[in-house]
């Protein structure tokens, strides 16, 4: 039987002064999970990102000298996902009829948190977006897939993920997210609707995160920009101990983990400019 993302809430919330902010948020579930060095790149990664989510701070082991971040969670909003099937993907490229996730949620609704990390003084990067599904702990981690996609077939860092060209991520039903697209159709680019008012109503930032309905009284969805811009972001699904889905985390892939293949030397310093997303050249920002 689906269950609520808001059962037992109040065992489940907690204030964050750690992180400065005074926000409530929804405590993620623990993890337990048991890995192996043999295990592929992405199940160590996944369960890595989750636990400095968890712990707010997030480290970066691909910088000369370790840099580590502050992490914030913020909860956002809650998602209506009839049938316990999700979408993730830029909103602003994906076609006409996005492919929802071949895992389904087991549960018709989710909690979405942002974990934000403080890269700097007025400066943040949304790190992850999170869907909170049950509040049992997670015991191994899935990789999302869309039919088609066998996880067998990867190699080394390998991962699947969804195309980001436009800065922005998103969770959402099969049929919000259609209605998203064909009310971003219907825009025209103006960025006038309600999903891009929501991402840019403060100007082209990069820590925009919110629930939006994408036209009176339509479903919403959860739109976010996406950690340092365009580039394909894999979705990790954390399951407990009977399989049940209990978290599920998009990794924008902000930081380099400690599992990643060094290919060359760290930089000494993070590039002087990221490439610009479709959003922010149609912006001229």
């Amino acid at each position: 039987m689906p269950h609520s993302a808001r059962e037992d809430v109040d065992d489940w919330t907690f204030q964050a002064p750690a992180f400065g902010y005074g926000a409530i948020v929804t405590a993620l579930p623990a993890q337990s999970v048991q890995t192996e060095s043999s295990d592929p790149w992405w199940k160590l990664r996944a369960g890595w990102i989750y636990a400095a989510i968890v712990a707010g701070e997030l480290r970066d082991h691909g910088a000369k000298d370790e840099v580590r971040y502050v992490v914030r969670q913020e909860l956002i909003g809650r998602l209506a996902l009839p049938g316990g099937r999700l979408v993730a993907a830029d909103p602003y490229v994906m076609g006409a009829d996005p492919q929802p996730f071949v895992q389904l949620l087991g549960a018709e609704a989710a909690e979405v948190v942002a974990a934000r990390a403080v890269i700097g003084e007025g400066h943040e990067r949304v790190a992850a977006l999170v869907l909170h599904v049950g509040p049992t702990a997670v015991c191994d981690w899935v990789m999302a897939t869309v039919d088609g996609q066998d996880v067998a077939t990867l190699d080394g860092e390998g991962y699947f993920g969804y195309p980001v060209d436009a800065g922005t991520g998103s969770f959402g039903s099969p049929d919000a997210m259609k209605t998203v697209g064909r009310v971003l159709f219907e825009d025209g680019g103006m960025l006038e609707d309600p999903v891009s008012e929501a991402l840019l109503g403060d100007g082209v930032g990069t820590d925009s995160a919110a629930v939006v309905a994408p036209e009176p009284g339509a479903t919403p969805v959860a739109v976010c920009s996406s950690g340092w811009g365009d580039g394909s972001y894999p979705t990790w699904i954390g399951v407990d101990g009977s399989g049940e889905v209990t978290v599920v985390v998009t990794d924008f892939l902000l930081t380099t983990d400690p599992f990643a293949v060094r290919l060359s030397p760290p930089a000494e310093e993070p590039p002087a400019a990221r490439p610009k997303s479709l959003l922010r050249r149609w912006l001229g920002a």
